[in-house]
């Protein structure tokens, strides 16, 4: 049960990330056409007004965020895990099942280590200017 439970906690927490990456990077909707239609400027930042991109970056700050904290969530559960690992109260199945999650717990924040970099990127881009 507590297997699931973890299991469970970590598929929240990715599909909560991939939730809020795509929300960031989705384009408002304005009167049924996109936002990021360009209408003529030379940059390619067309008529937009500034409401659009401050919204786009204010989400893109929210998603930031979010990362972050998710990725320190799974620095405080492998930090929890490893005091468990290393107190050696775990039988071999304990052991084996808490390795285990160790190195899932390392793949998942890998990934959003990447997904905050990303979007590190693209707000340094499209937001500092």
């Amino acid at each position: 049960m507590a297997k699931r439970c973890f299991l469970v906690a970590i598929v929240a927490v990715v599909l909560g990330s991939l939730m809020v990456t795509g929300t960031a990077f989705a384009t408002d909707v304005r009167g049924g056409q996109p936002a990021t239609e360009v209408r003529g400027d030379r940059d390619g930042r067309g008529d937009r007004d500034g409401r659009d991109h401050r919204a786009f970056c204010e989400r893109l700050e929210s998603k930031i965020q979010h990362l972050r904290a998710a990725i320190g969530r799974l620095e405080a559960l492998e930090e929890r895990i490893e005091r468990l690992i290393a107190s050696g109260t775990l039988t071999e199945e304990q052991l084996a099942r808490a390795r285990h999650a160790l190195a899932k717990i390392e793949r998942v924040q890998e990934a959003l280590e990447e997904q905050l970099e990303r979007a590190l990127e693209i707000y340094e881009e499209k937001c500092r200017r």
